[in-house]
C-alpha cells in the first residue's frame, strides 16, 4: 500500500467512524447483499417545497429500476444539519409530509460506506449536478478513490464495483447538450405564451469556467430559434453581462426561471427576491415587463430522465464487465 493510499484510508476510518456507531442509521442500508445499489448525489436543499424536484428524480430511477435499492445523498453538510434538527421537531414533521430517509440522509462518502457495511454488490453512483463544476469534481474524487481500494484477495475489496454516472450536461458534447436542451421544451413553450424571452439563472462556479453553460445557452436558441438567455449567479455570464445582451437584442418581456437541479434558495432569492439586488427586482427597474416560474428541473420529468439515462449506460457497463 502506498503512503497516499494508507492516508486516504486513515482519513477514510477517522470519518466514518461516527457514523457507522449509529445503528438506527445503519440499519436503513442492511439490504440484500446480491442487489445493485444505486446513490443519487446532489448538493441538497433545505426548501420543503423545492425538495420535490429531488424527490421526482429519485422516483422515476426508482421506477427505471425496481431491482435496485435507490438511496439519497445531500453533499451540503448545513443542509443535512438543519434536517436533522427538523428530525427532532415535532411541529414540524406533522406540519410537512417529508420521507423519512430525508431526517437523516449522509453525504456520498457516508452512504457509500454504509451501503458496504450492509453487504459486498455493485453500486452505481449518479451526479444530480447540472455541470462538471468542482461540486461533480470532488465527488468524482471520492468515487474514483473508493473505487481504487485494493485487498489481498480479490474478493475482499469492499467496492468490488463502482461507478460514477457524469452530470446533466456532462462533458458539454454536442449530443448531451441537445439532450438537455431538448428536455427545456416546457419552459420555452411557457415563455412563448406571452412572448418572452426566456432567461434562466444558473449557479455557476468560481473554482472552475464551465464553458458548458455558455454552449448550452447557444444549444438553445439554436434548437429553438427563440431568445434565450442564461446568466450565472457565480462567474460568467453574470447579471451586468445578461442586462448588457438582453438590452442588445431589444427584449421587452421575460420569463425568469433557475436552471438549477432545485427552485431553492438562489431561485426564491438572488432571481425572483423582493430584495432590491435580485435579478427581478433589477431588471423590473430597469423597465423589463416580466415573471418568474419558480420550479427545478429536477421537477420536470423529462430533466429527471436524463439521469435516468445515465444510469442506463452505468447498468450497460456494469453488466458488460460481469462477462
Amino acid at each position: 500500500m502506498t503512503r497516499s493510499s494508507l492516508k486516504f484510508n486513515l482519513f477514510l476510518a477517522a470519518l466514518l467512524a461516527p457514523v457507522l456507531m449509529l445503528p438506527a442509521l445503519g440499519r436503513a442500508y442492511d439490504r440484500e447483499p446480491q442487489k445493485t445499489a444505486v446513490v443519487l448525489s446532489a448538493f441538497g436543499t433545505t426548501e420543503v417545497e423545492a425538495l420535490g424536484a429531488i424527490l421526482n428524480v429519485r422516483d422515476k430511477v426508482r421506477a427505471a429500476f425496481p431491482d435496485h435499492d435507490v438511496h439519497l445523498a445531500f453533499t451540503s453538510n448545513i443542509i443535512r444539519g438543519v434536517w436533522r434538527q427538523r428530525a427532532a421537531d415535532a411541529d414540524f414533521r406533522k406540519a410537512n409530509q417529508i420521507p423519512e430517509e430525508i431526517y437523516s440522509l449522509g453525504n456520498p462518502l457516508t452512504t457509500l460506506a454504509l451501503i458496504q457495511e450492509g453487504g459486498s454488490r455493485p453500486i452505481l453512483v449518479q451526479s444530480l449536478h447540472i455541470t462538471n463544476g468542482s461540486e461533480f469534481g470532488d465527488l468524482k474524487k471520492i468515487v474514483t478513490q473508493l473505487a481504487g481500494i485494493d485487498a489481498l484477495q480479490e474478493s475482499k475489496k469492499p467496492f468490488p464495483y463502482l461507478a460514477l454516472g457524469d452530470s446533466a450536461l456532462g462533458g458539454g458534447g454536442e449530443a448531451e447538450l441537445n439532450r438537455a436542451a431538448k428536455a427545456l421544451a416546457p419552459l420555452v413553450e411557457d415563455a412563448k405564451t406571452d412572448r418572452s424571452a426566456l432567461l434562466l439563472m444558473g449557479h455557476g462556479n468560481e473554482h472552475l469556467d464551465v464553458k458548458a453553460y455558455r454552449d448550452f445557452a447557444a444549444a438553445m436558441n439554436k434548437m429553438y430559434n427563440y431568445p434565450v438567455f442564461l446568466g450565472l449567479v457565480e462567474g460568467s455570464p453574470g447579471y451586468d453581462d445578461i442586462l448588457k445582451a438582453l438590452k442588445e437584442a431589444k427584449v421587452k418581456s421575460l420569463l425568469l426561471a433557475p436552471f438549477m437541479l432545485v427552485a431553492g434558495d438562489h431561485a426564491k432569492n438572488d432571481l425572483a427576491g423582493d430584495e432590491e439586488d435580485s435579478w427581478a427586482s433589477m431588471l423590473k427597474a430597469e423597465g423589463f415587463s416580466l415573471r418568474t416560474r419558480l420550479t427545478g428541473l429536477g421537477a420536470l420529468d423529462s430533466w429527471a430522465e436524463i439521469y435516468v439515462e445515465r444510469l442506463k449506460a452505468l447498468e450497460a457497463e456494469l453488466k458488460k464487465a460481469a462477462q
